[in-house]
């Protein structure tokens, strides 16, 4: 065919194949009957995780001591909390009068000055505290910073909110085409290659490191800083994508 001016007509391209939501497309859709477990490769007796009893970490030992613990300590509750680290952002005026007014609606009952509010926080078991921190003044550039790497990552572990978002048991997936699937740290190969390299019922934990330079400020040189932060491999990326979940630990500041 031709147009008018006598040039033929570009052909006709067929419309892209369209799915039938009645029949999905299965590629790369996890197939359960694919997936391989290390321990169904390896035997139970050589996979990894072995239990050698219950954690004693921060909310084992409340519960153990007290039934009727406070999980909020040294607040009265969770929007205490929230309140206060609201507050960190507000001058002391502001939230000296947001308190005296009862703008809160009365609802704060931990604190009712701007004094307490960062004295309260600095005060909670869920945190490391200010005492944390460990200095090291042998460099030329400037005082290093730096946390215990091993409670960072024992506090992780214990972490009660991510005790449903932790990967201990190593996976191949595959759909149902036999392809692998990579999502979570514990679908890949490095994993199951390097348990493979240690005891039986040795437990994988990665580490995770990330740093990035931060501006502090334009005088005096401008100065700079590299905060470095860790996170295990065993925290589902859902969680550690997630800033609000906190599932990077500030571990050192490097000058």
């Amino acid at each position: 065919m031709h147009n008018e001016a006598g040039a033929p007509l570009p052909e006709d391209t067929p419309d892209e194949e369209t799915i039938d939501p009645q029949k999905p497309y299965l590629t790369y859709t996890p197939d359960p009957t694919k997936t391989k477990a290390h321990r169904q490769v390896v035997g139970m007796k050589n996979a990894g995780g072995e239990a050698y009893g219950k954690a004693t970490g921060l909310y084992n030992k409340r519960r153990k001591y007290s039934e009727q613990w406070n999980p909020w300590l040294p607040f009265q509750s969770a929007h205490d909390i929230q309140q206060a680290q609201s507050f960190s952002q507000r001058t002391k005026t502001w939230i000296d009068q947001h308190l005296m007014h009862g703008l809160d609606n009365l609802k704060i009952e931990s604190f009712q000055s701007a004094e307490a509010p960062q004295k309260l926080l600095s005060q909670l078991d869920l945190g490391f505290g200010d005492d944390s921190w460990i200095e090291d003044h042998s460099h030329i550039v400037g005082t290093l910073y730096y946390r215990d790497i091993f409670k960072c990552i024992q506090f992780l572990l214990a972490h009660l909110p991510f005790q449903a978002h932790l990967d201990f048991k190593l996976v191949h997936v595959a759909d149902s085409g036999g392809h692998r699937i990579y999502s979570e740290m514990n679908t890949g190969d490095w994993w199951w290659d390097t348990l493979d390299q240690l005891p039986a019922r040795a437990m994988v934990v990665p580490v995770i490191y990330a740093s990035d330079m931060t501006h502090l400020t334009n005088f005096l040189g401008s100065q700079h800083t590299w905060p470095l932060y860790i996170m295990i491999g065993n925290i589902c990326r859902d969680i550690g994508r997630t800033p609000i979940e906190r599932a990077w630990i500030l571990v050192g500041l490097i000058p």
